[in-house]
């Protein structure tokens, strides 16, 4: 729900002060898209609301494609494969 809005508050402020339309669904699915787009709009404006929009929609994006790595405070799992005394 917060990328939604998040996203929706973005694609306003782009049409506010660049006069564009971007694309949320290429946005969110495609990253040659999203790479381009983000780094053309960083670029042109002037909005300081706009640039942490976009800087925050950038994060939160990437954090969504990443695969969740585990925590460094968790042991790794014990391997029984062999009987429990193996490993």
């Amino acid at each position: 729900m917060e990328l939604a809005r998040r996203l929706a508050r973005f694609k306003l402020g782009v049409r506010r002060t660049l006069g564009e339309s971007v694309n949320l669904d290429a946005l969110r699915t495609d990253l040659d898209y999203r790479v381009r787009t983000l780094a053309d709009i960083e670029e042109r404006t002037d909005d300081e609301e706009l640039l942490v929009s976009l800087l925050l929609v950038r994060e939160m994006l990437e954090r969504r494609r990443e695969p969740a790595a585990p925590s460094e405070g968790m042991k790794p799992a014990r391997d029984y494969r062999f009987g429990a005394r193996s490993g």
